[in-house]
C-alpha cells in the first residue's frame, strides 16, 4: 500500500545546497565586490562550500574563515556583517533539487498528503520554502524554532502527524541525515527513506529498507 502521507526534510532533501551556495556567492560579490582585490564567484563558492560542511558547521566559524581567507582589498568586513548578509539573503538563494517539482506534482495528484519537518529558524526556513515556490503543495510545515523541539526528538514528528491527522504507520519521512531524519523518524514510528550521499551512515545502526540517491527516485518506491 502507498503511504497516506509523505513528510520531507528541507535542506539537502528539497534544496540543492551546492547550487544554492553558488547563487549566494554571486549575490555576495555583487554587494561586496569593492572589498576585494581579485576574486570570482567560483573562488568564493569553493571556499564557502569547503567551510560550510553541508550546513553543519557553526555559522560564526564559517564567517570567520571567510574573513581570514578571502583576498580583501582593504580592511576586511567584520564577521557580523557577513553573518547579517547570510541570514537575510541566503534563504532567498535556495535552489530546488533536480526533479523536485515533478515529484511533488505526482505525489499531490495521487492524493498523498505532503509536509515538511525541518530543523532551523522560522524566518530562514519559511523563506527557503517560498524561494522554492512549494508552499501550495504542503499540508503542514513544522519548523523546529517555531515548535520549540528539534529532530531527532520524536515529539516534532508527533506534532506533524497531529496536524495532518495521519498515523505514523501510514507516513513516510524522507531526509538525508541518518540521525535526525532516518533514526529520528523510525523511532517516532514513521517509515524512513534515506537520501544517500550527503552524510555517511552511522555505525551500530541498521540501515533503513528504503534508500534513494535523489528525490527523483521517490516515485520508484511507490507501488505501480
Amino acid at each position: 500500500m502507498p503511504p497516506k502521507a509523505i513528510l520531507f526534510d528541507l535542506d539537502e532533501t528539497l534544496t540543492d545546497r551546492n547550487k544554492s551556495l553558488m547563487r549566494y556567492s554571486i549575490e555576495f560579490l555583487q554587494i561586496f565586490k569593492s572589498y576585494f582585490t581579485d576574486v570570482s564567484s567560483e573562488d568564493l563558492y569553493q571556499l564557502l562550500k569547503s567551510a560550510d560542511e553541508n550546513g553543519y558547521r557553526l555559522r560564526d566559524d564559517v564567517f570567520a574563515q571567510l574573513v581570514e581567507e578571502l583576498p580583501w582589498a582593504h580592511k576586511p568586513l567584520e564577521t557580523f556583517q557577513i553573518s547579517e548578509h547570510w541570514a537575510s539573503r541566503f534563504p532567498f538563494c535556495s535552489v530546488a533539487t533536480t526533479g523536485l517539482y515533478k515529484v511533488l506534482d505526482t505525489l499531490k495528484s495521487s492524493g498523498i498528503i505532503l509536509g515538511i519537518i525541518t530543523n532551523g529558524g522560522t524566518f530562514s526556513q519559511n523563506n527557503k520554502i517560498d524561494a522554492l515556490g512549494i508552499r501550495d503543495y504542503l499540508d503542514t510545515i513544522i519548523i523546529s524554532e517555531t515548535v520549540k523541539v528539534k529532530k531527532p526528538d520524536s515529539d516534532i514528528f508527533a506534532i506533524a502527524l497531529e496536524k495532518i491527522n495521519v498515523s505514523a504507520s501510514e507516513t513516510w519521512y524522507i531526509g538525508d541525515n541518518p540521525a535526525n531524519d532516518v533514526i529520528g523518524s523510525y523511532t517516532a514510528g514513521l517509515t524512513p527513506v534515506w537520501i544517500r550521499g550527503i552524510h555517511p551512515w552511522l555505525e551500530g545502526h541498521d540501515e533503513p529498507l528504503y534508500q534513494i540517491d535523489s528525490i527523483k527516485q521517490v516515485l520508484s518506491l511507490l507501488p505501480s
